[in-house]
């Protein structure tokens, strides 16, 4: 039998638990010690998976990687590059992934792509960085529409820098 796909979420959250001011907000708010840690855990992947807004958010530097971004725009897979746009309601992304023969998939958002991977049993693990901010208003880590509980391990705890911000791995149970 074939292996399984490693799938890792990469967040970056205020203390209070929001992601971005908006939809169309770069995340340039966090540490450059978050940066740093995100790009070299960025070059040991295989792939990306991330949704529409934050492709458009982020297009140059996602276009570099293989990249499946998530949208309801398409009805069929539509490739363009190394970026192939995929509606999860019509195709079945996991399936996709496994015939890519990706080992290794970081999830890097938005919160309907964080709650669609964790819905589906594609998230094994989860590092998401505090940044010691409150926004008070803004985007949530994750969208779900109805009350379900997940569990998960902490791994480990690493203050980055001065300031208090925090990385924290987590692992599926």
């Amino acid at each position: 039998m074939e292996k399984q796909a490693k799938y890792i979420a990469y967040v970056a959250s205020s203390i209070d638990g929001r992601i971005s001011k908006s939809s169309k907000s770069k995340v340039s708010w966090t540490s450059k010690e978050d940066w740093i840690f995100f790009q070299k855990a960025l070059n040991g992947v295989d792939a990306v998976v991330v949704g529409h807004n934050t492709y458009k958010v982020s297009e140059a530097r996602i276009k570099r990687r293989n990249a499946v971004v998530l949208t309801s725009k398409v009805s069929k897979p539509k490739v363009s590059g190394s970026v192939i746009f995929l509606n999860p309601k019509k195709s079945n992304l996991k399936k996709f992934i496994q015939g890519k023969h990706y080992k290794k998939v970081a999830i890097i958002g938005g919160p309907q792509v964080y709650s669609f991977c964790l819905d589906n049993k594609m998230l094994d693990e989860l590092f998401v960085t505090i940044e010691p901010y409150v926004f008070n208003l803004g985007i949530p880590m994750f969208s779900g529409k109805s009350f379900k509980k997940y569990s998960f391990k902490l791994l480990s705890i690493k203050k980055l820098n001065k300031m208090g911000t925090i990385l924290l791995q987590y692992k599926k149970v």
